[in-house]
């Protein structure tokens, strides 16, 4: 009781202190007051904790203690500790127990106290890996340094984050690995009752230390059976991977995301073949849609040709025939090609001919407009950008393939909602 009196009386001192500081000085500024209550605040927050550990004690329980893997270990005195908090550095003193000789020793208080071998507290992991999924590795400690009294290196702040990274990719592996193997059970829909759902792939290359690599991304999303409906419960997903496994994570995402068992699905996609290759091996009866816009890549090229490059002439010809395959669709805009390469002789052209022969059976457009469906696939191409680019496509960086995977696995956690969830689980497995 005594140290507890005492702790609460240093707190109050502290605030005593401030009050009279900010109080006395007549000409003070309201920034002012706000970075001494908060110099406080963190100073208050380092007292706190430090005093309740030493309420709670060393953990010293005895000069000789049974191990929880039941070997005999002997106290060989008290060690101390710092460890980084929001608040600033905080020093932990612990009772050490060896346990003989080369099989190290024991700490009763870190497993009491679920404290992080890191020895950063998982608030600042959490923080550290905030920054990280954003920004540059150098640039987030910078920030949290700004922010908080924490001294961080880069280099620290790339191996706490690639480590939460590398967490959450084996767990997600190894899940899709048990349930492909029926060792799990299936997922259950996260969400009910979709009426309408969407799902979209596509590849996005990174640069790593071996070159070029394609990570394959998936979104998904609902919508209701309604004209002009906006995309609901938008979620992504990015793999290094090839088409199978990736395939297999892709099941396991429309499983839960409610887009297997929809009245209807709907796939907007490029034209690559391994996407569709995918979306029918997965789920042969969904509505297969080619991208409108890209689509339209390819008679701009064809108009480019024919009507020279960069000029008005061929701006009005690339409209107008974007036009034509909106309302006549894809089987309309394919006669027209082929008649065109009677007179005109182009790779750009041969190529059009070639795609729109392939996927004429998805590009009937006024049908898909008339019942209400998305015609483009924006939401993947965007993910390309928001979820993939963004981070690891930035002038000058070079990734392993690991490293890449691991920050985009984290920064999905936070694209799709599950941030909170992760960190939770986290904490309840590390104290477990």
């Amino acid at each position: 009781m005594l140290k507890i009196i005492t702790l609460v009386e240093t707190i109050v001192k502290k605030i005593r202190e401030l009050l009279e500081l900010c109080t006395s000085e007549e000409d003070i500024t309201f920034d002012e007051i706000e970075a001494k209550v908060w110099e406080v605040i963190l100073e208050i927050g380092r007292l706190m904790i430090e005093g309740i550990i030493r309420l709670r004690g060393t953990g010293f329980t005895g000069k000789v203690i049974k191990t929880p893997s039941g070997e005999l270990a002997e106290y060989r005195g008290d060690i101390q500790t710092g460890v980084w908090t929001l608040m600033g550095k905080v020093t932990v003193k612990r009772a050490y127990y060896h346990i003989g000789k080369g099989k190290g020793g024991y700490i009763p208080l870190d497993e009491s106290l679920s404290l992080p071998p890191e020895r950063y507290s998982y608030a600042v992991q959490e923080a550290m890996s905030l920054f990280a999924i954003e920004d540059s590795f150098f640039e987030s400690a910078k920030k949290l340094k700004r922010l908080f009294p924490i001294a961080v290196s880069g280099s620290t702040v790339r191996r706490i984050t690639q480590k939460h990274g590398e967490d959450i990719t084996q767990k997600e592996a190894a899940e899709v690995k048990a349930i492909f193997s029926h060792k799990q059970p299936v997922p259950q829909p996260e969400i009910k009752s979709v009426k309408r759902g969407y799902a979209g792939m596509d590849g996005v290359m990174v640069s790593t230390v071996k070159g070029y690599k394609e990570m394959k991304i998936a979104v998904t999303y609902d919508t209701p059976k309604a004209k002009d409906a906006l995309a609901n419960n938008l979620h992504y997903m990015a793999l290094f991977a090839c088409p199978e496994q990736f395939g297999e994570h892709l099941w396991v995402m429309l499983k839960r995301q409610g887009i297997y068992d929809a009245d209807e699905s709907i796939w907007t996609c490029d034209g690559a073949k391994w996407e569709w290759k995918l979306k029918q091996y997965h789920d042969p009866k969904g509505k297969e849609i080619v991208d409108f816009i890209h689509a339209g890549e390819y008679l701009t090229e064809v108009a480019s040709v024919i009507r020279g490059p960069g000029t008005e002439q061929a701006s009005k010809c690339a409209r107008c025939m974007r036009l034509n395959l909106r309302r006549g669709g894809g089987v309309r805009i394919l006669k027209a090609l082929r008649k065109l390469s009677k007179v005109y002789s182009a790779t750009e052209l041969t190529s059009a001919i070639t795609y729109f022969q392939n996927n004429q059976s998805r590009m009937d457009y006024p049908a898909c407009e008339a019942l209400g469906y998305h015609i483009t696939s924006s939401p993947v191409e965007s993910a390309c950008r928001h979820v993939v680019g963004d981070r690891l496509k930035r002038s000058g960086m070079r990734w392993t393939d690991e490293g890449a995977q691991y920050v985009t696995s984290l920064r999905l956690k936070w694209k799709n909602g599950k941030w909170e969830d992760y960190w939770k689980r986290y904490h309840s497995c590390m104290a477990a």
